[in-house]
């Protein structure tokens, strides 16, 4: 791996390696699956997955928001709090059973959530509806 590695020095007792650095419009001309840059464009390091470039740092801090709703056996449509273009950026249950995205419910890019069938009506079954947004944030430690 040695031999990959550049500006390698020591500094105050820690050791310190310098991550090629491109921004988002210049990189690799071939990436190759496991790549490590810094992208200076937005100030992350990033790796590459084969497809894509992804951030692995973390930056700062995610506020985590919930939306409750209540089944009524007859809405399949119900507005959020914050727009989700992807049913995997919230995690959603009703009456505490996680619901898969995709196949219970859809998202569209806006702040409604489609389920596939109408919750429950109080009474039938638990119908408390939870969705809680933010869980694949820019933030995050994988984005």
């Amino acid at each position: 791996m040695g031999r990959y590695l550049k500006n390698t020095q020591v500094i105050g007792g820690d050791y310190a390696v310098q991550l090629p650095i491109g921004t988002s419009a210049i990189g690799p001309q071939n990436p190759q699956s496991g790549m490590l840059r810094y992208n200076a464009s937005i100030e992350r390091v990033e790796f590459y997955n084969g497809n894509s470039w992804h951030i692995v740092s973390k930056v700062g801090s995610v506020q985590i928001t919930t939306d409750e709703f209540t089944g009524d056996n007859a809405t399949t449509t119900f507005t959020m709090s914050q727009s989700e273009a992807d049913a995997n950026a919230v995690l959603v249950q009703i009456g505490g059973v996680y619901q898969q995205p995709n196949v219970n419910y859809t998202m569209n890019g806006s702040t409604t959530i489609t389920f596939t069938s109408a919750p429950p009506a109080p009474g039938v079954n638990p119908n408390k509806i939870v969705v809680v947004h933010n869980i694949n944030s820019t933030d995050s430690v994988y984005d």
